[in-house]
């Protein structure tokens, strides 16, 4: 099905998936995010396994969200003034580069924690360049109607990967150990890259052609401090995720508090995937949410809860309920924000703009994994998750006060 032809069939949950560059762009982001997770979980796994450290494994999680924030900005600059559609199939075939390099480490028995580090530094830098083209090219395959459809399913992805990832990389490395689990993640790299190159969309950017400058990443922040709605929704995901931020800790739950091993490893990993599909489905069934601040505010405040329940759960089955609603939840809000800026942002911005979302999330990511792993460290994961719930909640009335328009904003 053409795009324009798709523009004039009504909207059903699969419409995007029936245009034929979307599906491709798609099922080369699931393919990519699903490498990706195998490698985080089998690299999280292994720093605890060889320092048992809840400091080192927020460190890990620090490492990993660093170069989105110290270049994220640039990235987006770059997709908004280079092809985008070259620059997915270079960034999707660097990624080989870190994933192998784990791999033969950890065959060769030289593996250390700080060779994860760096490694994930690198893997990281080049996810800083992959994820703004990816998200800038989805407008120009699909006709704006079918942009929230698209927008959904995208963020799919991500929870799909979370949930297929993670439950591939526990029992891989419960039955077959580390290294097959790197070799597995790099083997799914090779046909994302073939499908980006099969795309009939040049992937050239819609407009003025931008120069690479610090003039265009200023350009980047006031389209934000403008919109005043984008900038509220970025506020709210960056003070809850701060406070928020439980997945690097996830290890102390299947180990030390409820001694699951790996696969117990792998369940909590892929529950907040299976609870973020269920909200997406929810909203590819209900199609276009109208009301999306209250939306957004109200995601937060069932996070906030569900961060609390994580903490206090005595019960292995019930910390993954309550990582399940957390995964419901953040796919609520991530849908509102991504499709917002899309509506928002011209296409000349758009690639400066996920590069904005990336630079909120993961410095929210990177401060959340440090202070998460302090946190743990002197009070324990459960109470630092309870703290962490009390305090999602002042800053959700902190912002909504401040910044009146989220709560009313419709469209």
């Amino acid at each position: 099905m053409e795009r324009e032809d798709a523009s004039e069939k009504p909207i059903r949950p699969w419409s995007s998936l029936l245009i034929r560059d979307y599906r491709l762009v798609w099922g080369a982001s699931v393919l990519a995010a699903i490498a990706s997770q195998i490698r985080n979980v089998a690299s999280l796994y292994q720093v605890y396994e060889i320092s048992g450290s809840s400091f080192q494994l927020g460190l890990t999680g620090f490492f990993q969200a660093l170069p989105h924030v110290l270049f994220g900005l640039f990235a987006g600059v770059v997709a908004d003034a280079f092809n985008r559609k070259k620059l997915l199939a270079v960034t999707y075939s660097l990624h080989l580069i870190p994933t192998l390099s784990l791999a033969f480490l950890t065959v060769t028995g030289a593996i250390q924690v700080w060779h994860i580090y760096l490694l994930s530094v690198l893997s990281s830098l080049v996810d800083v360049f992959s994820w703004p083209a990816r998200f800038a090219i989805v407008p120009g395959l699909v006709p704006r109607s079918h942009l929230m459809n698209a927008v959904t399913l995208n963020s799919m992805v991500l929870q799909s990967s979370f949930l297929v990832g993670p439950a591939i990389a526990g029992v891989m490395i419960d039955y077959f150990g580390l290294p097959p689990a790197y070799f597995f993640s790099a083997g799914s790299l090779a046909p994302a890259v073939l499908a980006v190159l099969a795309l009939r969309s040049s992937g050239r950017v819609e407009g003025e052609l931008r120069r690479v400058s610090l003039k265009s990443m200023i350009e980047g922040l006031e389209f934000i401090w403008l919109q005043r709605i984008i900038l509220s929704l970025f506020l709210l995901d960056f003070g809850v995720t701060l406070v928020g931020f439980y997945r690097p800790i996830l290890p102390i739950f299947a180990g030390s508090v409820f001694q699951m091993g790996a696969t117990g490893l792998g369940i909590l990993y892929a529950a907040p995937a299976i609870g973020s599909l269920a909200g997406s489905t929810s909203l590819l069934i209900a199609g276009d949410i109208r009301r999306k601040g209250p939306a957004a505010v109200i995601a937060a405040v069932f996070f906030a809860g569900s961060l609390a329940l994580l903490g206090v759960a005595k019960w292995f089955w019930m910390a993954v309920v309550a990582v399940a609603i957390l995964g419901f939840t953040d796919s609520i809000s991530v849908a509102i924000r991504r499709t917002v800026v899309q509506l928002l942002a011209p296409d000349t911005m758009r690639g400066r703009a996920a590069s904005l979302i990336t630079v909120f999330a993961q410095t929210t990511n990177a401060l959340g994994a440090l202070l998460a792993g302090i946190a743990a460290e002197f009070m324990g994961a459960p109470n630092a998750l309870v703290l962490g719930s009390l305090l999602c909640l002042l800053i959700i009335l902190g912002i909504t006060r401040a910044i009146p328009q989220l709560w009313k904003y419709r469209s």
